[in-house]
């Protein structure tokens, strides 16, 4: 009887054990990730916004965030620079930023809609990317519209379509 209790008193120590090291290093990772998003300033995140709604503001949420990710995932990436606004604000990386057209949102109801949209999935795109969550387009570094075929889709791989979007990476 007192090695039974002895092997449950060991079984029952052990699982408290792994449960509070998995509880820190969660604990710590939530901490980590509050941290990035505290970092993340006003300007970094309107140039996301700015991004999402230009590029995908007559896109699905789903569409919104993948093209989100794509920015994100370039700011990770040793090939882009390593900040949001100097990514959206790369020479000819995204068509809105050197269309020559008004870098502000419509003022009319349904512009005005599409920028709060764009606003909240900013927020999604960045709270998930904090947190190190996969993101929705496998790494993609690159997207176009279906209704052309760029230069340079053939050197990189396919990796998901989302809406009206293709996305690749290299």
């Amino acid at each position: 009887m007192k090695t039974l209790m002895t092997k449950v008193a060991v079984l029952v120590n052990g699982a408290t054990l792994i449960f509070l090291i998995v509880f820190g290093v969660l604990q710590m990772q939530e901490a980590n990730a509050k941290e990035v998003l505290a970092n993340i300033d006003a300007d970094s995140r309107h140039c996301l916004q700015q991004n999402i709604y230009f590029e995908a503001r007559n896109q699905s949420k789903v569409g919104m965030v993948a093209v989100g990710w794509v920015t994100m995932n370039r700011v990770n990436s040793k090939r882009y620079p390593n900040t949001i606004c100097d990514v959206v604000w790369q020479r000819k990386q995204f068509s809105w930023t050197h269309d020559g057209l008004s870098d502000r949102p419509g003022k009319n109801i349904i512009e005005q809609r599409a920028w709060e949209r764009a606003g909240y999935v900013t927020s999604l795109v960045l709270h998930d990317w904090a947190f190190g969550k996969k993101d929705a387009v496998k790494a993609a570094t690159h997207y176009h519209a279906d209704y052309i075929v760029p230069y340079w889709a053939s050197s990189y791989t396919k990796v998901a379509q989302v809406d009206n979007h293709i996305f690749y990476r290299k």
